[in-house]
């Protein structure tokens, strides 16, 4: 597994170091910069979060180069191997293939499905986009909830949260903070850890 991830990191590495040189070497640096940022500040760790991306980007190649999945209509959110797909889909057999898809991704230890069989109209998403942008703001700046640990998807104006909190008090403020102006419901796929559970021993974390 370490070499595995020395692997990635040597490819991110690389990918810089080739484009350095280049008008794109600016975007790429932020980027690698940001997610190196991003991983080190979350609760599952720089190892765990590099290999969700990693399986998160092999799942959306692999939909982008199957001809029964419309890619750019499905959100990949991946947190400690466990894969959730949001979105809509044409058939279920497109769902079908998708879950497939993903169950037979090698680091997937477990898939979960939310797929719709609708269709989006460019007003939807704009919608979803807005709530989706301002439930992930309201829970970086809340005190209770560690925002970086908490990801947010929204397709119909139901919202789906994946992530880890460090106490049910935290999980329940997440989706209490997630119902926006907007919103129809909000779902939770947040795992408790109270190795993570910050309160204080005089505020119960249930």
């Amino acid at each position: 597994m370490v070499g595995k991830r020395q692997r990635i990191l040597l490819a991110v590495v690389s990918l810089v170091s080739l484009l350095s040189q280049t008008a794109c070497a600016p975007v790429v640096v932020l980027g690698a910069g940001v997610l190196a940022g991003s991983t080190l500040l979350e609760r599952r760790g720089a190892g765990e979060s590099l290999e969700d991306h990693w399986v998160a980007l092999k799942l959306r190649s692999s939909f982008v180069e199957s001809e029964e999945v419309r890619a750019g209509n499905i959100n990949v959110s991946v947190f400690r191997g466990k894969v959730l797909l949001t979105g809509t889909a044409s058939t279920k057999e497109e769902i079908d293939e998708a879950i497939r898809i993903a169950r037979y991704t090698r680091g997937v230890q477990a898939v979960s499905s939310e797929l719709q069989i609708e269709e989006m109209t460019p007003k939807e998403v704009a919608e979803d986009t807005w709530i989706t942008g301002t439930i992930k703001m309201k829970i970086l700046a809340d005190e209770v909830v560690r925002g970086l640990d908490i990801h947010v998807e929204t397709t119909k104006k139901v919202v789906y949260l994946t992530g880890i909190a460090g106490s049910v008090r935290e999980r329940d403020r997440a989706v209490e903070i997630s119902r926006v102006r907007g919103v129809r419901e909000v779902v939770s796929y947040i795992d408790v850890d109270t190795r993570f559970d910050s309160s204080s021993p005089d505020e119960p974390s249930e």
